[in-house]
């Protein structure tokens, strides 16, 4: 079992700033000056990623509905 779930009432702190620092000064190297860019910024159909979005059929038309336009989504007439 994790010691960390048999110690009640005992915080621990999580701070992390002194192994932090130490590891830069060890370190011989410049910062960059330039921001980091990740090469993707967005997730296309990010809304699709979990497994249940991806089986459900209302999602799948919705999607359709946004990807291609509300004329391609096949909708039988209610009225």
């Amino acid at each position: 079992m994790s010691p960390n779930l048999v110690r009640y009432d005992d915080v621990e702190e999580a701070n992390y700033f002194k192994q932090s620092n130490e590891l830069s000064q060890a370190v011989n190297q410049e910062l960059l000056a330039d921001p980091l860019v990740p090469p993707q910024l967005t997730v296309r159909d990010f809304y699709m990623t979990d497994p249940i979005s991806r089986a459900s059929q209302t999602m799948a038309k919705c999607v359709k509905a946004v990807t291609e336009g509300a004329h391609a989504v096949d909708e039988p007439s209610v009225c």
